[in-house]
Order: C-alpha cells, then sequence, then structure tokens
C-alpha cells in the first residue's frame, strides 16, 4: 500500500502542474466567457492520464481544475463544481474507453477509433453541463448565453480530448523508439511538407489565404498519406501540429476558418481538426490492422511450411523404415520360389505373401504419390504407348485376385486408334487402380467389363464398369478426395487408404486428360471413365543387338547395407544367381573390401551408419570406375536425383523385385566396361 502511494503521489503533482499551466494557457482563448475555451487540451491530458495510469490519478484532474478556475474566475464554489465536472468528465470517458473501446490499445483497430470519438462526444458533456449551470446559477454566466457557452464549452473539451489523448496514449504505451534512419528521414519529410501546407493554409503567406477560401483539403493527401505508411503515433503527432497551426493561423486572421468573431473561427477550426483526427487515426488503425493480419499470415505460412517439411521428412523416413523390412521379404519369396519340386500348398502360400507383400508396398507408394502430387513434384517420362497393350498387362496382374473373389473381368478393346502419349508405368497405375478398386468393392460372382472406343479419331476412352455395390449420390461429389471411401462401414469391410482414386484422377490430368465416375446409386454398380489424346502408332524401331543376360555372367558385386536381413537376403539371391559377392555394413568396411580387392559393380543402400551410399560411390570413383546400383527406402524425386549426381546408375525403391534388380544390373553393366 505505501509504495503504491509514493509511486503514485509524484505523478499526481506532476500532472497536477502541467494541467494548471495548459489549462491557464487555454483559457487566453476564452472568449465566450472567461471560464469557456474552444481550445481546452487538459481534457485530452485528463482522459490520457485516467486511461495510461488508472483511476487513482483523478486528484491531479480535480486539483488542476479547481486552481485554473479559482484563480481565474468565479469563486471557490463555482470553482469546485467546474472542478467536479472536468474529474467526472475524464472517469466517465476513461470508464466508457476501457469498457467498450479496449483501454489503452483504443487505436489499434478502426472501429475501437469510432467507440473512442462517441466515447468522447458523449463524456465530454458533463463538464460544460457541471460548469455552465453552477456559473449561471452563482450570476457568473447569463442564462441568455448558456446554450453559447454550453456549445463553445463542450466543442472545446471534445476537440481536446481528441486531439491531445491518442497523441499521450499512443506515445506512452507505444513501443520503444528505435534508430531508423530510412523511415525517420521519411518521417520528417512528411512532418515538413504537412508544416509548410499548414503554413501555406495558414499561415498568411498567399493573399489567398487571407480572403477565406475554403484550401485547408490540401492538407488531407499529406494526412492519409501518413496514415497509410506510418503508425498511429505518427498520424497522431501529424494531426496534432497541423492542429496547432490552424489554430495559430486562425487566430490571425489567416486560412479558410476566419468568420465574424473569433470564437466562432477557432469553433469551425476544431470542428474540422476533430473530423480529421477521427478519419486519420481510423485510417491508420485499419492499415495497422492489414499489416498485422500480414504479418499473421506470414507467420502462419512459415509455421505451414515448416509442418509440410516435417511431414515431407516423416514421410520420407517412415517411407524408407517401411520399405526396408519389405526387401528382404521379397528376396527371401525369390529365392523360396526359385526351389524346385514345390507342393501346390506351398505355391498358393508363396503367393499370397507376395500379393499381401506387394500391397503394402502400393500404399506406401500411394502415400508418397499423393505427397508429390499435392507438391507439384511429380515426374512424368512420356513415350508413346499401346494402351491396350498396357490394359491387357494390369488385367493379367489382376486376374489372380479377381478369380479368387470369383468375378468375371471381360476385356471388350475395340479402339481403333489406341496410341497413347503417357508415362507407362503411371498410366498403368490408373488402370490398375480403377481395376482394384472395382475388384474390391464387387461381390463374388460379379462383372468387371474394361472397354475402349473412339468419340473421334483424337480421343481414346477407356471405360471400366462393374456390378459392385455402386456410389450413393452424396458420395459422388468427394469420390475422387483423399482418404475418400463413402460410408465409414465400407471402411471396415473392405479396408484401404482410400487414396486410389485421387492419384488416379491426379495422373490423368498430369497427361492431359480427365477421370470421370457415373453410378446409379446403392448396389447399382459404378463406371469411371477414362478420356485422353490419341496420337500415331509408333515406327517400329530396328532390333537391337541382342545382350548376354546377366545371369550367363559372373559378377564381383560389392553390397553394402545396414539392414542385416536385407544384406543376409540379398547375398544369397545374388549368389544363387552365380555372382561373387561380398557383404558389408557401413562405409568404412566397403572402403576396405574395394581396396582390398577389384569389384564390377556396386549395390549400396543409401543411408548408412557412418556416412551415406552416396559419399561411398563418390569415393570409390575416384579409384575406379565401377558401376553402382542405389536401393534405399528413400523414394522422392530429390532423392533419386541425388543418387545420379553421386554416380549411381540406378536408383531402386525398396522393396526390390529380383526382375527389376537384373535389369538395371544389365544397364549398369552395359554402360561401363567390366572391370579385369
Amino acid at each position: 500500500m505505501h509504495s503504491r502511494r509514493f509511486s503514485t503521489l509524484p505523478a499526481i503533482g506532476i500532472l497536477t502542474v502541467i494541467y494548471f499551466i495548459v489549462g491557464k494557457l487555454s483559457l487566453q482563448l476564452a472568449f465566450v466567457h472567461p471560464s469557456a475555451s474552444p481550445v481546452w487540451p487538459p481534457a485530452g491530458i485528463a482522459l490520457a492520464a485516467l486511461v495510461v495510469f488508472g483511476y487513482r490519478t483523478w486528484p491531479a484532474i480535480f486539483l488542476g481544475a479547481f486552481l485554473v478556475n479559482v484563480t481565474t474566475a468565479g469563486n471557490i464554489g463555482t470553482s469546485l463544481c467546474i472542478a467536479t465536472g472536468n474529474t467526472l468528465e475524464a472517469v466517465c470517458g476513461a470508464w466508457l474507453v476501457n469498457q467498450f473501446a479496449g483501454g489503452t490499445r483504443i487505436f489499434d483497430r478502426a472501429q475501437d477509433v469510432f467507440k473512442f470519438a462517441l466515447a468522447v462526444m458523449v463524456s465530454t458533456a458533463v463538464s460544460p453541463t457541471f460548469g455552465v449551470t453552477s456559473l449561471a446559477v452563482g450570476g457568473l454566466a447569463d442564462w441568455a448565453n448558456y446554450r453559447a457557452i454550453w456549445l463553445t464549452w463542450w466543442l472545446g473539451d471534445a476537440t481536446g480530448a481528441l486531439v491531445v489523448a491518442p497523441l499521450l496514449i499512443l506515445w506512452s504505451i507505444g513501443p520503444r523508439w528505435r534508430l531508423n534512419p530510412k523511415r525517420h528521414l521519411e518521417v520528417g519529410l512528411l512532418l515538413l511538407v504537412l508544416l509548410m501546407l499548414g503554413e501555406a493554409v495558414f499561415g498568411g503567406w498567399f493573399p489567398i489565404t487571407a480572403r477565406n477560401y475554403p484550401i485547408s483539403f490540401i492538407c488531407g493527401p499529406i494526412v492519409i498519406w501518413m496514415a497509410f505508411r506510418f503508425t498511429q503515433r505518427e498520424t497522431a503527432t501529424g494531426i496534432f501540429v497541423l492542429s496547432a497551426i490552424a489554430i495559430w493561423g486562425t487566430l490571425r486572421g489567416f486560412g479558410p476558418f476566419v468568420m465574424a468573431t473569433e470564437n466562432q473561427s477557432l469553433l469551425i477550426a476544431q470542428t474540422f481538426t476533430a473530423v480529421l483526427v477521427i478519419t486519420a487515426l481510423a485510417l491508420a488503425a485499419g492499415m495497422a490492422e492489414g499489416r498485422r493480419a500480414e504479418a499473421a499470415i506470414e507467420q502462419q505460412k512459415a509455421v505451414v511450411e515448416a509442418a509440410n517439411r516435417t511431414k515431407d521428412n516423416f514421410l520420407a523416413m517412415l517411407s524408407h523404415e517401411l520399405r526396408t523390412p519389405l526387401t528382404p521379404v521379397i528376396a527371401a519369396l525369390d529365392v523360396l520360389e526359385s526351389v524346385p519340386s514345390q507342393s501346390e500348398d506351398s505355391k498358393a502360400s508363396l503367393a499370397m505373401i507376395r500379393r499381401n507383400v506387394e500391397l503394402e508396398s502400393q500404399l506406401i507408394d500411394d502415400l508418397l504419390d499423393l505427397t508429390r502430387i499435392a507438391k507439384d513434384k511429380l515426374q512424368l517420362k512420356f513415350d508413346q504407348i499401346d494402351a491396350h497393350q498396357a490394359i491387357s498387362n494390369v488385367a493379367e496382374i489382376c486376374r489372380m485376385e479377381a478369380n479368387a473373389r470369383r468375378l468375371r473381368v471381360y476385356l471388350n478393346l475395340r479402339a481403333g486408334a489406341h496410341h497413347v502419349t503417357a508415362d507407362v508405368t503411371k498410366f498403368q497405375q490408373i488402370i490398375w487402380n480403377l481395376l482394384k478398386n472395382a475388384i474390391k468393392f464387387t461381390n463374388e460372382n460379379g462383372e468387371i467389363t474394361i472397354s475402349s472406343s473412339n468419340p473421334s479419331p483424337q480421343v481414346l476412352t477407356i471405360i471400366v464398369g462393374d456390378t459392385g455395390i455402386g456410389i450413393e449420390p452424396e458420395i459422388l461429389e468427394r469420390i475422387f478426395d483423399p482418404f475418400e471411401q463413402g460410408d465409414r462401414s465400407f471402411q471396415r469391410r473392405f479396408g484401404g487408404l482410400g487414396l486410389g482414386l485421387a492419384i488416379s484422377k491426379s495422373l490423368a490430368q498430369a497427361h492431359g486428360g480427365t477421370l470421370a465416375v457415373a453410378s446409379e446409386g446403392r448396389d447399382r454398380g459404378s463406371t469411371f471413365v477414362l478420356t485422353m489424346n490419341t496420337v500415331a502408332p509408333p515406327q517400329e524401331r530396328p532390333t537391337e543387338p541382342e545382350m548376354i543376360p546377366i545371369e550367363a555372367r559372373a559378377l564381383r558385386i560389392l553390397l553394402v547395407d545396414d539392414h542385416q536381413d536385407t544384406c543376409a537376403a540379398l547375398e544369397k539371391l545374388l549368389v544363387r544367381r552365380g555372382h561373387l559377392v561380398a557383404a558389408t555394413h557401413n562405409v568404412r568396411s566397403a572402403m576396405e573390401a574395394a581396396v582390398r580387392n577389384r569389384f564390377d559393380l556396386l549395390i549400396s543402400d543409401i543411408a548408412l551408419p557412418d556416412g551415406s551410399g552416396m559419399e561411398l560411390m563418390m569415393q570409390l570413383h575416384a579409384i575406379s570406375k565401377m558401376p553402382g546400383i542405389a536401393i534405399s527406402g528413400f523414394g522422392n524425386y530429390g532423392d533419386i536425383e541425388k543418387s545420379l549426381k553421386a554416380g549411381f546408375s540406378e536408383h531402386l525403391i525398396k522393396p526390390v523385385k529380383l526382375e527389376k534388380l537384373e535389369a538395371a544390373m544389365e544397364r549398369a553393366i552395359a554402360a561401363e566396361p567390366v572391370s579385369s
């Protein structure tokens, strides 16, 4: 309690002195009555003090107002009434501002500026009512002049509060002043221009200013420019400077506000200033809101971008961690399937394992494809392909699964023009997704038809229709949305991520085509229509010389992978194909093996415990021209590009099938001479 009192008392004393001095100076402009001035800055000082420092500073307002009036005109009684009115006016205004307009943050929003103006207009009616009434009752003011005195008093208080309070509040609570030469130079130049324009309008520099022409509007653009370019604090300062110039010039008889009497002239000038300050501060607050919103958007954008990077890194790592365990499973399957004299049960079990492993791999691919599509980083290698051949290949791949569900798949490929420009892998992925979707949502003994036609010679239409569960009308609109599978019961019943159709539509659009769907409702089947532009069939290419199959050569292979099961499975698979394999698990042991022996080929993982496969490839290239094949769970385009730049001939994504590995080995060996 004591510390608060001691900290408050000096502030009350200083505020009392300031209020008294400014009040005495303001009453020098009291023309209609000694106690009623059309220019009353103390009202702004009082309001700012109570808003910034709190209601406990009210005694300073009361003492200052009492001393001003008791030493000017009137008696102790009227001075006490006037001081009471001034204090209640400030308290009322501060309460309205704190309650309805944001307190010290009142000038942060344009709508709060208008609330501030309304609060000032209402609260400043208190002081003239108390003051003029007490003067009239005490015989110190003529009742006949009550209205004129009250209007002068009220407008002086209102304008003082509107002009001075924002200036003091903004400089009291605003951010600390920091040196910014460029910005402060611009502020200084604008204030100088405003000062010169104010002098031009109100200073009597030109004859036109003495003829009462309405030229005050020429100051408007500078004030508006300050509101646009700078903060509310600079704007309030500019208005204060312009108000002071307007009062000074008007009193000297210059400017557009000169009327019959000095009091009328100041009332008109103060009205102009009040309108200008409300407009300029509202505009400055609006601009500040825009800047804050822009900063918030930029901050949110940075957060979203960081989240996207984190998500991409997570998906890449998740892909690597999920793919890596699948590689030894695929390799082991290749070994087991090559064993002769297997029983039918064993073959069926191995086929079942392969189907599920490949399904798991496809789900991972779908997640990565969706990320690439969303970031517009999908890489396509276009070529002229036979769409009918691609459809037949996909149908053959899915035939076993369709037979297991007792589904009849019919191919009705009647299009005469059936060559398109496409990425063969991604085109087959579109057909594969549509056919797998039909198989998944068609009950046993159902039918699936894949047909093609040419609505025009330049257009190929591929239709995948089924007799399955169909799609309800409300689901049709979002069936191509990611993770959309319709009814939740379908998700539980059929599983999956709901990405296939979304990816297929995006791939179709990337190929310049369209993908649409139609269905008559529940249990009425569905029809997907893929439309693409056709091209002329490619000319037959000359037969390339036959390559010697890689299995006919005994290659010396340096195999590097830190995943023990993957390394062991690949080593076993390659040894069974007749190759000599040195298996290592890190960069150091791989370099030691390369120094001791000559190798024809490097097969390496990218992520190694003591470095990366790319570093290993570059080090090996420095001592030999050994070709290399990267095998990794990281499969983004950037990962592949980095591998190729490091010197790898191929970048295979885990899990690696035997046929893909052998094809990559053939290409790598064909591109580089085998060491002897």
